[in-house]
């Protein structure tokens, strides 16, 4: 079967009389049959977020920051110097991750985080 996986993003922007507007859908084909949702906590210190049984790079990863207050960085290494992403409290985002692991650290205190992700 082809066209497993669909994505639409729209966002808008209203300010001061400018808008600026973005939409896009797209479709891909998964040659993999593995996808998860579930929530994880996320620590003070650097850990790996899980995705399940995906043993490659997933095709699309969505997380979403459960927390009211604290943000989390997310990055390539525990180190979070390969790349590095700030997930503001309340805030979610769509990436594609070029392998298997992602590390997640929270600020201040740990957080919860929602993770979907479907293979590849």
């Amino acid at each position: 079967m082809a066209n497993e996986i669909s994505k639409s993003i729209r966002v808008t922007a209203t300010k001061t009389g400018a808008t600026v507007s973005y939409n896009s859908t797209l479709t891909e084909t998964m040659t993999g049959d593995d996808m998860i949702s579930s929530v994880q906590s996320i620590a003070t210190s650097a850990e790996t977020v899980n995705f399940g049984e995906i043993t490659g790079a997933p095709r699309l990863v969505i997380i979403k920051n459960l927390d009211a207050t604290n943000y989390i960085e997310f990055g390539g290494d525990s180190g979070l110097t390969v790349f590095k992403l700030k997930l503001l409290a309340g805030q979610d985002m769509v990436i594609r991750p070029e392998s298997a692991t992602l590390y997640g650290k929270a600020n201040t205190a740990a957080v919860k985080i929602q993770v979907i992700a479907v293979e590849a």
